[in-house]
């Protein structure tokens, strides 16, 4: 087998959304997740114990990794895949 330059198996392109993680210990933190490990998205109304504050977290799952929650919208994150796949 030869070291040369050339691939024969050339890799695929790996497509990244970079989100705002939204958890209470890294809450304003930017994650970057790969985009084709996405299997589902929902969204759920949070009220925040200490505040009273009601949120719209949003649930990431990538497995085998987890869920990510994050604070942006489920349907813009579903349009920015969307268009990552076009």
């Amino acid at each position: 087998m030869s070291s040369g330059g050339s691939n024969k198996y050339p890799t695929e392109k790996k497509m990244f959304i970079i989100l705002t993680n939204a958890s209470e210990q890294h809450k304003g933190n930017k994650i970057a997740i790969r985009s084709d490990l996405i299997v589902s998205i929902h969204s759920k109304f949070i009220t925040q114990q200490d505040t009273g504050v009601i949120e719209n977290i949003t649930y990431v799952f990538c497995p085998p990794h987890g869920t990510w929650e994050v604070s942006e919208h489920m349907e813009d994150i579903v349009q920015e895949i969307s268009q990552d796949n076009k």
